[in-house]
């Protein structure tokens, strides 16, 4: 599973000059039903002066096996990782169960620990134990503490370079130095002229940003904005949005309602329009088990009625293929399947756990053994993927709308497609989207964003589980089928404009309370089952208006342009203006 390559060294210090010991590291088995091991094992010997022949006394080198060992992995309970010592290797000791202490083992290169604690991570839930001595502790996964892992290793972002003083900088470059004071000197004056930003900003609320005056036409004050690129500050307008709107949501779409988008042959017709309907108001309970087979491109918005019949044949088959595959795989075939083998036994541990409230997926229940037979059919399906935890929370909802083990399967691949980067197993996708949420909380909630900045949790990874299950753990299963029915036909990356919608709702008592990182992540996690659906689509709503009056304003960043999907100006003001004129409340036009 994990494999360093003569990437670890050990020192005996026993000896002068201590011996090095060049050695590989893997995490892995190396047999049928054994549980996984950490190996060490030694390559080669040498001191870190030139030969081992100047060791200290008559000591003879020692046997290279005794610098190896090996421990099964669920005795470990934690670690110290030590990335950027004062001097020397970055380094990671290994603390068992029973007391021993394997280590340290140095690395060379400092990505090697992140890899190496990444993986861990992807064992256990990993806590901060002791920051002054870097110990961390490994336990075992919880389902409720998805985003605890990578929360807990941020000490692995690379720090920020502390910016040189006035006066080092003004003996740098002088010029460019002096340019750069006296515009900030212009932009307080701005400040003043233009927003009326309380004396003490900056000086004592770093976190509080300044409320520019609304202005009824485009202005071009002096520069108030600044960022640093190739050792010039460089200065923009602000960004100026307009004032956030409660947008009334529209009604559900009703059974009849769709009948007057479907002609004599079953097709559908309006298509963007029936999307935009969805976005605003959901649709009724009896209409899910056909319309999302459409969302979640199972089923394709021109097919006939004929047409249809055709690809629930074919997919049925299909998927019945798929099964077999792995229903027929032997006892003795299996043993030599390691990963087919590891997703099994991870598929059986997290439908043991997935919504047992509800009665679809009580005790022996049918709903328990189609959820394990879908997850591991989707194995076979996307076997590069294969099953990664948080799966399950997303398969549950579609089977009970379901009720059928085929669409449910074809719909959750579907679903999948869309948010697939979510279980990268780097959790890279995840790391993106945190990044993106980033950007637009900078725009939309700057206040927020400039506090975050502060204290040093802008890497945004207390929303970590929102993302990973878009808000499956957040809200209840009726609130999560309207939720997912709007994300899905709401313009791409909508549910980042839903954190944000949330992050709004709390951000008042995060600043005000001064609350810390990990008081941050508590919070949040605390306000699971508390958030009011309806309050947070609105407000995203709201949010995306803003972002489009900026967009016809030429204020918006290319980068969030493309991240929303937004349509030229020109077509994104006359949708805005045609769907404002058509009903109130309809602010925008889904593209």
């Amino acid at each position: 599973l994990f494999y360093l390559p003569q990437g670890v060294h050990l020192l005996d210090r026993q000896y002068q000059p201590p011996i090095r010991v060049d050695a590989d590291l893997r995490i892995g088995r190396e047999a049928a039903n054994r549980e996984l091991y950490i190996y060490l094992t030694p390559v080669q010997l040498a001191t870190q002066a030139s030969s081992a022949g100047s060791a200290a006394g008559s000591r003879s080198q020692p046997a290279l096996e005794t610098y190896s060992f090996e421990f099964e992995l669920h005795c470990l309970k934690g670690f110290t990782a030590i990335k950027t010592p004062s001097k020397g290797a970055p380094s990671i000791s290994f603390h068992l169960d029973d007391g021993q202490k394997k280590g340290p083992l140095y690395m060379d290169d400092a990505n090697n620990l992140q890899r190496l604690t990444e993986h861990l991570a992807s064992h256990f839930v990993v806590s901060l134990a002791d920051a002054a001595t870097h110990f961390f502790t490994t336990k075992p996964h919880d389902p409720d503490a998805l985003h605890m892992s990578l929360t807990e290793l941020n000490f692995f972002t690379t720090p920020q370079r502390k910016k040189p003083s006035l006066l080092t900088r003004f003996v740098r470059d002088p010029y460019t130095t002096g340019l750069n004071e006296l515009s900030k000197i212009a932009r307080v004056a701005s400040d003043y002229a233009y927003g009326g930003v309380s004396s003490q900003h900056r000086l004592y609320e770093p976190y509080q940003m300044p409320t520019y005056r609304q202005l009824d036409t485009p202005a071009d004050p002096m520069v108030l904005a600044s960022s640093v690129e190739d050792g010039f500050e460089v200065f923009s307008k602000p960004t100026v949005l307009s004032k956030l709107q409660s947008v009334a949501r529209g009604p559900e779409v009703t059974e009849a309602e769709f009948k007057l988008h479907l002609d004599s042959n079953g097709q559908v017709l309006r298509v963007d329009e029936l999307k935009q309907k969805i976005f605003r108001g959901g649709m009724q309970m009896s209409l899910r088990k056909t319309l999302w087979k459409y969302l979640l491109d199972y089923i394709p918005w021109e097919a006939s009625t004929e047409e249809i019949e055709g690809i629930y044949k074919k997919r049925s088959s299909d998927y019945y293929r798929m099964k077999q595959q792995w229903k027929t795989i032997s006892a003795d075939q299996e043993s030599r399947f390691f990963l087919l083998r590891e997703r099994r036994s991870l598929i059986e541990k997290d439908v043991f756990r997935t919504d047992r409230n509800l009665p679809y997926f009580e005790e022996n229940s049918k709903g328990l053994e189609l959820l394990t037979d879908i997850l591991n059919t989707y194995n076979m399906y996307n076997f590069d993927l294969g099953y990664v935890q948080g799966m399950s929370d997303l398969l549950s909802p579609l089977l009970v709308i379901m009720e059928s083990e085929v669409d449910a399967f074809w719909c959750f691949a579907g679903f999948l497609t869309r948010v697939e980067r979510n279980f990268d197993l780097d959790q890279a996708g995840t790391k993106l989207q945190l990044s993106q949420l980033n950007l637009l909380v900078s725009l939309l909630l700057p206040d927020l964003s400039a506090y975050l900045d502060q204290q040093d949790a802008a890497n945004m990874y207390f929303c970590f589980r929102w993302i990973l299950v878009w808000f499956k753990r957040e809200f209840n299963i009726t609130e999560i089928y309207r939720l997912w029915e709007v994300l899905w036909a709401a313009p791409p990356n909508y549910h980042l404009i839903c954190c944000c919608a949330a992050l709004e709702a709390v951000k008042n008592f995060i600043i005000h309370s001064r609350l810390d990182f990990a008081a941050i992540l508590k919070h949040v996690n605390d306000t699971a089952y508390n958030i009011e659906l309806d309050k947070l689509l609105s407000t995203a709503e709201g949010m995306l208006q803003q972002l489009y009056d900026l967009r016809q304003r030429g204020g918006l960043p290319d980068e969030v342009v493309e991240l929303l999907g937004m349509p030229a100006v020109a077509a994104a003001a006359a949708a805005s203006s045609t769907a404002s004129k058509s009903r109130p409340g309809n602010v925008l036009r889904v593209q």
